[in-house]
């Protein structure tokens, strides 16, 4: 049976900057804001360098804080942004701020969210400065504890459309044909949680709505058991993204992130 997609909180294209800085609090020094782990996968396709694709990133609520120079995230552990929330007038507006600049000014994105304290997300922003098209999903990670193997979803930062396909399916490599986990994967947006006991993850990225398979690519990452990933499908070469059908193949990557352990 095939699970979908979720929709990301909220997904965004533009400006920004701020400053500022975090802290802890709450009662016996309980954490009493909320954490951002947020990872870059915009392209630049032609570009001489990354700086176009470079982020400065700043979290702006109740307090604020920021990171610059962001380059395209690999395996690395994204940076980690904290803000604490308003939850005072009955939160009437707790809502918080996410912006990113490029190296030399350029607009990235800029994405409003309601957050919670106590709370972890993921971040994740795509496009390609080329296209002037660049944007931000934000999800909330799941806290919950992992009894057997890993529990994973998959964040989409790759557009199918580039491909002439309205969306992406995912399988297993060692299922069968046409047995998807999720169908209809488009740009910014998350499978379901799915769960696993092998140690590494090898999945198949195919056209969604075509009988027999068409398939792009296939890619693989590790895992290690009792964790929970976000795993982002992403472009090998931020540089040379590829852009058509016949470029996927062997172009595309996943990245496998860990969540937060509270």
């Amino acid at each position: 049976m095939n699970l979908f997609y979720v929709m990301p909180i909220v997904v965004a294209a533009a400006v920004a900057s701020s400053c500022g800085d975090d802290e802890d609090g709450g009662f016996g020094g309980l954490r009493s804001d909320a954490s951002v782990f947020y990872y870059n996968q915009i392209t630049s396709n032609g570009a001489d360098d990354q700086s176009t694709l470079t982020a400065d990133v700043t979290l702006s609520g109740d307090d604020s804080d920021s990171v610059s120079g962001v380059g395209y995230s690999r395996d690395d552990e994204g940076p980690e942004l904290r803000v604490r929330i308003d939850e005072g007038n009955d939160n009437d507006d707790n809502s918080v701020s996410l912006e990113g600049v490029n190296g030399s000014g350029g607009r990235l994105f800029r994405a409003r969210v309601n957050l919670a304290n106590n709370s972890n997300y993921t971040a994740v922003s795509y496009g390609d400065t080329s296209f002037n098209s660049t944007g931000v999903a934000i999800f909330e990670q799941d806290g919950s504890d992992v009894d057997s193997g890993a529990r994973f979803r998959v964040i989409n930062t790759v557009n199918p459309e580039d491909f002439n396909a309205t969306g992406f399916s995912l399988r297993y490599n060692d299922a069968g044909t046409g047995t998807y986990f999720a169908t209809g994967l488009r740009l910014g947006q998350a499978t379901d949680y799915q769960s696993t006991n092998a140690g590494s993850l090898n999945l198949v990225v195919a056209r969604s709505g075509v009988s027999p398979e068409e398939r792009f690519d296939r890619v693989d990452c590790s895992l290690s058991g009792s964790r929970t990933y976000d795993v982002i499908l992403a472009s090998e070469d931020p540089l040379n993204p590829p852009l058509s059908e016949n470029e996927a193949d062997g172009a595309l990557v996943l990245y496998c992130h860990p969540q937060e352990r509270n």
